[in-house]
């Protein structure tokens, strides 16, 4: 979630917009004149932290010294609710005014604004216009593919705006892109998606630039069967190549079992998951045919929460024959709305569950 300083001026201007925006009906009475007032609302939520925290040593000559550290997220939400309705979100993190929130070289504020009307939403924000399930998205996010295949675009997340027919005769159809399209790079950005069932099946489509892709789910003997199919650019090739691939996720016993088969421009690949609970924890652990090997458990333990996320092939470090874990156990301190005490390891640079390094870290909310 992008975040970025609300000054003192901006909070007048928001206070002052959502009493303005509240208002709805003059009422006249014998001896003055009044309005009433819609349950517009301005919200703030965030988070606080200060952690302790050992760093990896991933360079020579590289400092491991522990250092104590802070943050602060802060956001606030002012919404005009109704038929027509209107989102304003700004934010601040760790102290300092980037990403949305910010001003641009205009000065011109970049916070994201979101319309809710009865035929289509808009949402306008840099590198945060909300779609899809709320957060940060591209339009072509609305395709869902299989694990192995590529997926439509490079950008990622980043869509300056994003606009939504969420009711287009029973689909939803979105569209979203850069505000700049002044160079190829950012017209290359601009995606479009489309969601919806027809008869016993789920439909999901996007495309991006020279990207394009369609699956389609039903459910079959108890089991869900997904097949997806796309035209994937490959610029080392100058190409597009061809990818197909089909997936099955069906209830075991007391375990869900799923495995899946794709095609990606001529090599085969294949997966194969399960995840159950066990004794309130929920465990889920697969393989694949590039020999990665995962494990997950997380689960209450005592008065903690335990947590152990084991990868044993993540392409994402320096060597993809690099395992990866994290875990750590997280106390959630009583009495408190979400205050909690943490102990951690992890040297996964994706950072799923823990942040990198051994770290102790106490966190709030408010």
């Amino acid at each position: 979630m992008k975040k970025a300083l609300l000054t003192t001026t901006a909070l007048v201007a928001l206070n002052s917009a959502a009493f303005a925006s509240s208002i709805d009906t003059p009422v006249n009475s014998a001896s003055s004149t009044h309005h009433t007032h819609s349950a517009a609302t301005i919200v703030w939520t965030g988070d606080a932290n200060i952690k302790y925290n050992v760093p990896l040593k991933s360079a020579a000559g590289q400092s491991v010294d522990g250092k104590v550290a802070s943050d602060v997220d802060l956001d606030v939400t002012m919404t005009s609710p109704g038929a027509y309705s209107a989102t304003i979100s700004y934010g601040l993190e760790g102290g300092a005014r980037t990403g949305n929130g910010a001003t641009d070289a205009k000065g011109l504020s970049t916070a994201t604004v979101t319309v809710t009307t009865p035929m289509f939403n808009v949402s306008v924000g840099t590198d945060d216009a909300r779609g899809g399930a709320g957060a940060g998205a591209d339009a072509s996010d609305l395709y869902s593919d299989i694990d192995h295949m590529t997926g439509i675009g490079t950008d990622e997340d980043s869509s300056d705006w994003y606009v939504s027919l969420p009711n287009f005769g029973g689909w939803t159809v979105a569209a979203s892109g850069e505000k700049d399209m002044s160079t190829t790079a950012a017209k290359n950005k601009t995606s479009i998606g489309l969601k919806g069932t027809v008869g016993g099946l789920s439909v999901t489509a996007g495309g991006m630039h020279k990207d394009a892709g369609v699956s389609v789910s039903t459910s079959l003997m108890g089991a869900t069967v997904k097949v997806a199919a796309a035209s994937i650019y490959n610029a080392t090739k100058n190409k597009n190549v061809q990818e197909q691939g089909v997936q099955v996720d069906m209830p075991l016993g007391g375990m869900n079992l799923s495995v899946n088969s794709t095609t990606t421009d001529g090599t085969n690949n294949w997966g194969a998951s399960i995840s159950t609970t066990v004794a309130g924890f929920a465990v889920s652990a697969g393989t694949d045919s590039d020999e990665d090997n995962q494990f997950k458990i997380s689960g209450p333990m005592g008065p903690v929460t335990l947590v152990i996320d084991y990868d044993s092939s993540d392409p994402a470090t320096t060597s993809a024959a690099d395992a990866t874990i994290e875990a750590g156990v997280t106390y959630a301190v009583p009495g408190t709305n979400g205050t909690t005490i943490s102990a951690s390891y992890s040297n996964d640079p994706d950072e799923d569950n823990f942040d990198n390094g051994t770290q102790v870290k106490m966190a709030f909310k408010f």
